[in-house]
This record gives structure tokens, sequence and C-alpha cells, in this order.
């Protein structure tokens, strides 16, 4: 039976249609994307139906159930990855046990923190002087890389969550990410849900039980309840008004971490690397772009490329041709080929700079010491009407993940109608 709510979800991303998806069974609901397409960072480039490149999400990182249960319930295949991990070191590739050295005692000390502060402060204090300088480079290009973080603002207790909770199992999902975003997008829409596209939304009025939610277009929609699901980048930038003002929610958007990154997916005829090692997984090195991977066990001849955090920034804004030059250029490094050579092996490629992307604005959040309190304001409910969701709210072991967002979306859904079933 449907009630008299009528829900507006701001953002078809993975938060947001999981959302819709738990509500719009009972609900009006509807949903408004500011992109053209659903599933915000979540993009699935497919070529004759088959899927060719992951231009966003890629890895389901572990034994996730809200991601792992969606899959079957789609009916959507999945795969372990494997592969071993190289880095070149001096024109030469190493196999690499251990990303970080004394790995166990650096846990140790950051498990052992009396008071929570930056991954900078606590190397600066407990590693200091030019006989860790090695230690100091492997910890930030980590962070960098992985977290997308910035070393001067990042939590230490948030890592120390995070990676003593890593899992050894990561999968990619046989038809991408996005056959995912349209079964939902599908359930949605046989529950009556409206998704509408293009709609950048700009303002939102309300009072407690009553929201009117204005588009830049001008088209104007009304509802009892708001659900924000949208990238942390576009509430830092204060692209959405409220009316009245939400003053601690703005100074909670900027006390959580907001990463960048640049992905490069590029196909070849050859799979030339394999000189090298025919099961790498990973390669890492000082290159314009470190990081680069494979598809295996799959054995598609693309590497995807990943410069993330602060040594993106300076590359942002460069046209598509520069970084993928860029990108050969690195590979031409890390794999001593000739970028000739290259180019003649090059038969696809896919940019992704997510940071110029105006309804995206970076990639996903990392935590700041003040994170877990700002979470706590976001995640309060605004007199039961204004609610938000997103994988920046999320505080559990797996961070700037899908599931961190399918996670907030589908908490703030059941909240919703476990009030709707009190009253």
């Amino acid at each position: 039976m449907r009630t008299s709510e009528e829900i507006i979800i701001i953002g078809a991303g993975a938060a947001g249609l999981i959302a819709a998806r738990e509500l719009s069974a009972h609900h009006t609901v509807t949903v408004l994307e500011a992109r053209e397409t659903t599933g915000g960072r979540i993009q699935t480039v497919y070529k004759d139906g088959v899927k060719s490149a992951e231009t966003g999400a890629e890895f389901v990182h572990g034994e996730l159930p809200i991601t792992l249960g969606l899959l079957k319930e789609a009916g959507l295949s999945y795969y372990n990855i494997y592969g071993k991990m190289f880095q070149v070191r001096d024109g030469k590739w190493d196999a690499r046990y251990e990303m970080i050295e004394d790995w166990d005692g650096l846990l140790e000390k950051m498990s052992a923190i009396p008071t929570d502060t930056t991954m900078q402060a606590f190397l600066n204090e407990h590693y200091p002087g030019e006989q860790y300088a090695s230690l100091h480079e492997s910890v930030q290009s980590f962070v960098q890389g992985y977290d997308l973080a910035d070393m001067t603002k990042v939590s230490v207790k948030a890592l120390y969550r995070e990676w003593t909770n890593e899992s050894e199992k990561n999968f990619r999902i046989d038809r991408g990410y996005s056959a995912m975003i349209h079964f939902l997008e599908d359930v949605c829409r046989r529950q009556q849900a409206r998704i509408i596209t293009n709609a950048v939304v700009s303002h939102i009025e309300w009072s407690a039980g009553m929201v009117k939610v204005t588009t830049k277009a001008g088209t104007t929609y009304t509802g009892t309840k708001v659900i924000i699901a949208v990238p942390l980048g576009i509430l830092q930038q204060g692209a959405i008004h409220f009316s009245p003002a939400l003053p601690a929610h703005t100074t909670a958007v900027h006390q959580i971490g907001w990463g960048t990154v640049i992905k490069t997916v590029l196909a070849f005829k050859e799979p030339f690397w394999e000189k090298h090692a025919e099961q790498m997984g990973f390669l890492l090195g000082k290159a314009p772009i470190p990081t680069w991977w494979t598809q295996l066990p799959d054995k598609a001849n693309v590497l995807t490329g990943w410069l993330g955090g602060p040594p993106a920034i300076p590359h942002l804004h460069k046209t598509n041709e520069a970084l993928l030059e860029m990108a050969l250029q690195s590979l031409a490094i890390l794999c001593n080929e000739s970028i000739d050579m290259l180019k003649a092996q090059l038969v696809e490629s896919h940019i992704s700079n997510w940071a110029t992307d105006p309804h995206i604005s970076g990639s996903y959040s990392y935590s700041t010491p003040a994170t877990t309190a700002a979470q706590v304001v976001l995640n309060t409910p605004v007199d039961g009407t204004i609610y938000f969701a997103g994988e920046a709210l999320y505080n559990g072991a797996s961070p700037g993940t899908v599931e961190a967002a399918l996670s907030t979306g589908k908490a703030v859904a059941e909240r919703i109608l476990k009030r709707a079933s009190q009253k």
C-alpha cells in the first residue's frame, strides 16, 4: 500500500538508486540526476554489448554483502582477480611483496596513538630524520595512490582501520558495474519511480514535512522529504543552495577529504608487457602515471593507468590528448618501449578525469581527523525532512567504495521506512 509521502532523491548513483529501489515500493519517488546518464561515478563502456572498459568504479573490494547480494539478485556474475605485483627498479621489474617497509611496525605505531592526527604529522613524530625518507616516500605513494588523500589532511585512525580490514579477495563484474546500476534502475521504474536525467538541482526550499526543489532550468518538484545523494565535491562547492540554510552541514562537508584521480584505460593489439612477466597484475614505478594494472584473469590486452591524489592536480586541466600522451610516456618508461611502438600498438583509449565533470567534481572521499564528527551531522535527518547519503557519509571498513555508497543509501531508506511505520 502506497503512503502519501512524496520523496525526492537528488542523484542517481549507487546511493540514490538503492534508496529509490527500497522506497518506491511504498512511496512516490522522483529521482533527479544532473548528468545525461544514471550511475554517477559508475560508468562502464560497452562495445557491441560487451564490457570494454570501466572508466569509473571497477573493483569489488572483498566479500561485501550489499554489493554481492545485489549482483546475485540481478543474476550478474563476477570473478576473483589475481596477478603478481611488480615494481620497476633501475629499469628492471622486481616482484614486490610488501608495499611499505616494516609494515607491521608501522601499523603497531598507528594503533597506539592516543588521539587522531594526520599521517604527515604522525610520520614526522614517529619516523623523523633522513634515515626514514624511504618509508615516508612509500607511505605517501600508497596514501595518495590508493586513498587519493593529502598526507597533511588524512586521518591516521581511519587509515589504520582501512588497512587492517583489507580483503585479500577482489572481484570484477563480468558485465561491468553499470549492469548493476541498470538493474536498480529497472526495478525502480517497475515500482513507478520517476528517474529524470539532465536535471541539475540548484535550490532546495524546505520546512518540516515540505520540500520544493528547483533545477537550473527552472523546473520545480515538491515533496515531503528529500535525500541528497550527490558527490561530496558538489556539496563542497555549494552547488545546491538550501533555504533556510544548513550551516552545520556546510561546515561538515568541508571536514571530509575529497580526492581526485585521472584514470586511463588503454587497449593494445598485443600484450607487450608479458615479455617482462606473464602474470603481472599490478605495476608500480616512477613515471608520470605511476600505477598500472591488467585485467587478469581476463586475458584482454588492456592496461589501466592510475594517477591519484595531489600528484594528479597539476594535470587536471590537460586535454585528453595530452593525458593520453602522458600515459604512453609512462608505459614507455616502465616497460622500456618506444613511444612509436606503443602508438602503433594502441587500439582504443578511454581517459577519465572526474574532477572536470561539473556534476561529479572529483573521485571519492577520505577521512580527516574531523570526519567522524562531520558524518554524525550529515547522517542525522533534518526535521525528518532532509537526508543525506553517499560514500562520503560511510564510516565502516570499506571507505570510498560502491559498497559504501550502497550502504548509506540503504540505511537512509530503512530509516524513512521505519519512521513511516511508526506513524
